[in-house]
């Protein structure tokens, strides 16, 4: 599997909002900055990386300023 991984060109890395947050304290940009700097160092040599997150409603709702997430779908939509 690390073989075919390996000599993979193209990358879709799904992470859970659980590691792109800080504790629930809104998002946590030493660990965005760390992605990005692997990613584009896969970039670097030849590959073509796709990050996907569920952390935006968690980067909402701290700018928002609520402390639960939202059950509602137009609250969901607007975080």
């Amino acid at each position: 599997m690390r073989k075919q991984i390996a000599e993979t060109k193209r990358l879709v890395v799904k992470v859970g909002s659980a590691l792109v947050t800080n504790n629930g304290q809104g998002l946590d940009h030493a660990f965005i900055a760390d992605c990005a700097r692997q990613i584009a160092a896969l970039h670097g040599e030849g590959r073509q990386v796709l990050l996907v997150s569920s952390g935006a409603i968690a980067a909402g709702m701290q700018r928002l300023g609520w402390t639960a997430r939202p059950h509602a779908m137009h609250d969901l939509q607007a975080a």
